[in-house]
């Protein structure tokens, strides 16, 4: 309790702390399997940090497959820094961002397309606005999900909430094919990204 407790103070921000269980023990990445690169995922202090450097498609998966649940996370990139993190991953090979699909995490500040903002849903369903703050500066993501129904939220704000089954994308994977339970995974999309505080709370 002691530990947890520790971990909550190190990231208030403005939209509160999480009340789910840690993903990660500060210290290694226990519990987590790199895709992709070799040696680009590292924990330092409590922070999940990413080189950039990868082999092919890359991203550090979960060693568990998770279906209902709330997600919370701190992430933080750099100008012009573009990572991601993907939710129902079904396995670890392919495009997960379709096979799942990607939460945008990145410097948003030029793009219009609303589909490819920090906390939309990668190509496929558009936040409400851009709700980012500035690279160099924490950002608060919480997913949740539940059976078929999704919710995302980004620094307090609700971006988007959905139905997996219901989602008329422009794509050609139907997001009616994304499972009720899969891997989640943080995105290397070839920049510096930082995570932190990655806490699940696990829904009945």
């Amino acid at each position: 309790m002691k530990r947890m407790v520790g971990l909550c103070v190190l990231s208030l921000t403005a939209v509160g702390c999480s009340s789910g269980n840690p993903m990660f023990n500060g210290e290694d990445l226990t519990g987590w399997t790199e895709i992709g690169s070799s040696g680009a995922w590292s924990v330092d202090r409590g922070v999940i940090k990413c080189t950039g450097e990868k082999d092919g498609y890359a991203w550090l998966s979960s060693d568990e497959k998770f279906g209902y649940f709330i997600l919370e996370l701190e992430w933080r990139v750099h100008p012009e820094g573009n990572t991601g993190v993907f939710v129902r991953a079904p396995d670890r090979e392919g495009r997960t961002s379709m096979k799942g699909f990607e939460i945008q995490c990145k410097d948003d500040r030029k793009d219009e397309d609303l589909t490819d903002v920090a906390g939309a849903v990668f190509s496929r369903v558009p936040a409400l606005d851009k709700f980012s703050n500035p690279p160099g500066e924490w950002n608060h993501l919480r997913v949740t999900c539940k059976g078929r129904r999704v919710r995302i939220e980004l620094n307090g704000h609700k971006c988007s909430s959905f139905d997996l089954d219901e989602v008329k994308a422009g794509t050609p994977e139907s997001m009616a094919n994304i499972p009720d339970e899969g891997y989640i995974g943080l995105q290397n999309h070839g920049q510096r990204a930082y995570f932190r505080n990655v806490r699940i709370e696990v829904l009945e």
